[in-house]
C-alpha cells in the first residue's frame, strides 16, 4: 500500500463489524486491527476504488471517517475512491466525517436504521472539507431520535460544499428529527456543486427538510434542490428553513421544489433574492404559504398557497400542460421540457457537475393506495377503495371528497378544487362565494375571480346572464329589471313592441312606464302629450284635445278630433253624415233642410231657434235649445259659457259643472266624486276602474246637457 506525501489518511473506528468485510477491488483497509477497537488506512492503492461494509452494527458511539490533516486536492496521484456502507444497523451511534479527503471520493450509505445519539446527527460532516467532487449519498435509510431536539438531522452538512461537490439523500425516513440536512455557519454552495434532498419523509423537522443555521449563498451554476418530500407535525414550519434574521441569495444557479405537498408547512423560512442569471422553478407544490419574500423571477406551475402574489411578485405561472423547465444555468431547454447539457455538466435530468443519483433513483416506497409494490410506480397490490389498472397504478374509486362541494380531492380526500360557484380556502375547504353569478373565488369568497359563463367581474361584479336585464339576483339568470325599451315577460326580457316604450312588463305588446317626454295612454300606448281621449291611441301633440289615432274599429272624427265608429251619424234627422265625421250632416232626413254649418237638419215647419249661441233647438220648441255652439253648454234650454275648470289635474270639467271632471290629465285617472287621483298600475296593468269611470263620466255629462 502506498503512503500520500501529505499527511496519511487515519480512519478511526468504534464500530463492530458483525459481518465478513468485503473488498471490492485491491485495495482495502488495512484489516489487522479490524476486531479491534480502532485501525489505521494509509492510503488509497492506484488500482482500489471502492470499500465496502454489508450489515455492519454501529452501537453507543461515533464511527469516524477521518481523512488528511492537510489538502489533498493537489495530488493527482492520489486516486479517488468509494466508501460504501449496505444496511448499517445503528444503536445510539452515528458517523463522523472528518477533514481532506483525495478527489473524487464518495462516501455512499445504503439501507441503514436504527436510533442515532441524542443532540447528534446521524452523519456528522461538519469538520469534512468538502472540496474538489467529494461527494456523501445517504439512500432508503430510516432513522429516529429517542425525543425531539434541536441538531438532530440525518446529515449535518459544512458551511461550504464547493468544486462540484456534492450532498444526496434520497428515500429517506426520520422521526423526531429537527432537519433532513442541517447545514452550518454562514453557508456557500458554490462552483458547480449540489445539494438535495429527494423522497424525503420527516415527522417532526420543524426546522425544515433542508436547515441553513445562517446566512447562505448558492452561485456559479449549482444546484439546491427539495423533491417528493413531505413533513408531518410541524405545522406552520418551513420546508427550507433558516436561522432567524438570515437570508438566501442565488446568484447564477438552480432551486427547484417539485412534488411537494405538505398543506400545513410554509415553503421558505427566511427572504430569498434572486439573481439576474439564477433559475428558481417551483413544479406541483402545495404548501399553507410561501412564507418570506422571494425577489426576482420565479417560474410556477401547479403551486398552491395562500400568498403567492404578496410573496412572489415577479411570478411567471405556466399551465399544467405547458412547460417550467429547470435546469442548472448556463443549460438550455430542449423541446420535451428536458435540459441540453454542456460538456462540462453533463450529469442527471438538472445538468449537474457530478453524477446525480436522482436521475436513475428507484424509491422503494410504494405509490399511493399501493399495499405491495416493485417500484414507486408498479403496483402489485393495491388497497381499499383503489382499483388496479393496467399500468400497474392504483386507481381512487371508492374514496370520496369529504366536501360535498369538492370536485377534486387528493387520495386522502383533501379538497384540491371546488365546484361551481365554491372557492378553496386556505384550509382546503370550498365555502360559497358571495358575489352573484360568480363561478370561482379566491380565498376570500367576497373576491370574485370568475362569473359563469366564463367572462371577468367588474369591479368585483358578475354580469347578468340575460344582455338586456340591468339587475338580476342568484345566479344572475333571475332578471329582475330590464334596461329601456325592454319588459319582464316570463322570466326574461322582451323587447317592447309600443313604440317610444320604456317597460312593457308581463306583455310586450302594452305599455306600462313610456319614455321620458311621453305619456301613457289608457290603451297602454305612448303619446307626446297627456291624452285621455276615450279609445285614442295617440293624441295630437299641439292640440292634445284631439286624437291624432284611434283604436280600431275607431276613427278619428275631423270636427271635434274625439275617436267615433265609422258608420255612425250623431246629428238628428241626418240620414247620411259625412265621410270624415260624424257631427256634420251631408244629407238630412225627407222633410228636413240642411243648415249653413251642416250642424243640424231643420224641420221647414219649425220656427228658427231663438236661444243665443244655440245650434239646434229643441223640436217644435224654439225657444229651448238643445245642442250650444262651441263653448258653450246647455242649461235649462239656454247656452251657458264653459266657465273655467277648478279641478285639479283636470283637462276637462263636465259642461254643466266647473266643479266635476270629465277628463283628467295624463297620469292621472278619473274617480266616482269627479276628481283626478294619480294612476295606480297594478302587477302592471292600469287599474280597471279608470276605463269605465272615464266612459260614465262623459255619458253623464253628455245626459246632463241634453236636459
Amino acid at each position: 500500500m502506498r503512503s500520500s506525501s501529505r499527511d496519511s489518511l487515519v480512519v478511526v473506528a468504534v464500530a463492530v463489524c458483525l459481518a465478513v468485510l468485503v473488498s471490492v477491488g485491491t485495495c482495502v483497509f488495512d484489516s489487522e486491527e479490524i476486531s479491534g477497537a480502532s485501525f489505521t488506512f494509509v492510503g488509497w492503492s492506484p488500482a482500489g476504488k471502492e470499500e465496502s461494509y454489508q450489515s455492519c452494527t454501529l452501537t453507543n458511539g461515533a464511527f469516524t471517517i477521518q481523512g488528511a490533516e492537510g489538502s489533498l486536492s493537489d495530488d493527482a496521484t492520489l486516486p479517488g475512491g468509494v466508501l460504501r456502507f449496505s444496511s448499517l444497523r445503528v444503536s445510539n451511534g452515528y458517523i463522523v466525517v472528518d477533514k481532506h479527503f483525495p478527489r473524487n471520493t464518495n462516501v455512499t450509505i445504503k439501507g441503514a436504521s436504527g436510533t442515532v445519539a441524542a443532540g447528534k446527527p446521524f452523519v456528522d460532516a461538519t469538520t469534512a472539507i468538502y472540496s474538489d467532487q467529494f461527494s456523501i449519498v445517504v439512500t432508503d435509510s430510516t432513522f429516529s431520535w429517542a425525543a425531539a431536539q434541536p441538531s438532530q438531522s440525518l446529515v449535518r452538512a459544512p458551511s461550504t460544499i464547493q468544486l462540484s461537490s456534492s450532498l444526496f439523500v434520497l428515500g429517506s425516513t426520520v422521526k423526531q428529527a429537527s432537519s433532513v440536512v442541517e447545514v452550518t455557519g454562514p453557508s456557500s454552495i458554490s462552483q458547480k456543486s449540489a445539494l438535495a434532498v429527494d423522497y424525503a419523509k420527516c415527522t417532526g423537522c420543524a426546522q425544515g427538510l433542508v436547515y441553513f443555521t445562517s446566512f447562505a449563498r448558492v452561485w456559479d451554476r449549482s444546484m439546491l434542490r427539495i423533491s417528493h418530500s413531505s413533513v408531518m407535525g410541524a405545522a406552520g414550519k418551513p420546508l427550507l428553513g433558516m436561522a432567524r434574521d438570515a437570508s438566501m441569495i442565488l446568484d447564477n444557479s438552480l432551486f427547484v421544489v417539485e412534488s411537494v405537498s405538505s398543506p400545513t408547512s410554509n415553503l421558505i423560512g427566511a427572504a430569498v433574492t434572486i439573481g439576474t442569471h439564477a433559475q428558481v422553478t417551483l413544479r406541483a407544490v402545495t404548501v399553507k404559504s410561501i412564507g418570506a419574500r422571494m425577489s426576482g423571477s420565479v417560474t410556477a406551475q401547479l403551486v398552491t398557497a395562500d400568498d403567492i402574489s404578496e410573496s412572489i411578485p415577479s411570478i411567471s405561472v405556466v399551465p399544467g400542460t405547458g412547460c417550467a423547465a429547470a435546469c442548472v444555468p448556463t443549460a438550455t431547454t430542449d423541446s420535451a421540457c428536458g435540459c441540453t447539457c454542456g460538456a462540462d455538466m453533463p450529469n442527471g435530468n438538472f445538468c449537474t457537475a457530478m453524477a446525480d443519483p436522482y436521475a436513475t433513483y428507484a424509491y422503494l416506497g410504494c405509490s399511493e393506495g399501493c399495499t405491495k409494490c416493485l417500484n414507486e410506480t408498479a403496483c402489485l397490490d393495491c388497497g381499499p377503495s383503489y382499483e388496479k389498472l393496467p399500468d400497474m397504478t392504483c386507481s381512487l374509486t371508492g374514496l370520496s371528497c369529504k366536501d360535498p362541494n369538492c370536485n377534486t380531492c387528493t387520495a386522502y380526500g383533501q379538497c384540491t378544487g371546488c365546484k361551481d360557484g365554491y372557492g378553496l380556502t386556505s384550509a382546503n375547504a370550498c365555502v360559497r362565494c358571495s358575489v352573484a353569478g360568480c363561478k370561482s373565488c379566491s380565498t376570500n369568497p367576497n373576491v370574485c375571480t370568475m362569473c359563469l359563463g366564463g367572462s371577468a367581474p367588474v369591479n368585483n361584479v358578475c354580469p347578468c346572464t340575460d344582455a338586456n336585464c340591468v339587475s338580476c339576483t342568484g345566479d344572475t339568470s333571475t332578471c329582475t329589471q330590464c334596461k329601456g325599451g325592454y319588459g319582464l315577460v316570463k322570466g326574461t326580457c322582451a323587447e317592447c313592441q309600443v313604440e317610444h316604450c320604456d317597460h312593457c312588463d308581463n306583455d310586450a305588446g302594452n305599455c306600462t312606464k313610456c319614455a321620458s317626454s311621453y305619456y301613457l295612454t289608457p290603451l297602454f300606448t305612448c303619446s307626446q302629450v297627456p291624452c285621455n281621449i276615450e279609445h285614442c291611441i295617440k293624441c295630437d301633440p299641439k292640440k292634445p284635445s284631439r286624437c291624432q289615432q284611434c283604436a280600431a274599429p275607431y276613427v278619428v272624427d275631423s270636427y271635434d278630433g274625439l275617436c267615433r265608429l265609422s258608420n255612425v251619424c250623431s246629428v238628428p234627422n241626418c240620414m247620411k253624415c259625412r265621410a270624415d265625421t260624424s257631427r256634420l250632416c251631408a244629407e238630412c232626413d225627407t222633410g228636413y233642410s240642411l243648415s249653413a254649418d251642416a250642424t243640424s237638419c231643420n224641420d221647414p215647419t219649425t220656427q228658427s231657434c231663438q236661444v243665443e249661441h244655440c245650434n239646434t233647438c229643441v223640436e217644435g220648441d224654439s225657444t229651448r235649445c238643445a245642442y250650444c255652439d262651441t263653448g258653450y253648454y246647455v242649461s235649462n234650454g239656454k247656452c251657458q259659457a264653459v266657465e273655467a275648470c277648478y279641478v285639479s289635474n283636470c283637462a276637462q270639467c263636465m259642461l254643466r259643472d266647473s266643479t266635476k271632471c270629465s277628463t283628467c290629465m295624463s297620469g292621472y285617472l278619473l274617480t266616482s266624486s269627479y276628481r283626478c287621483v294619480s294612476q295606480r298600475i297594478v302587477n302592471g296593468v292600469v287599474s280597471p276602474y279608470s276605463l269605465w269611470m272615464t266612459a260614465a263620466v262623459l255619458l253623464a255629462s253628455v245626459a246632463a246637457s241634453l236636459a
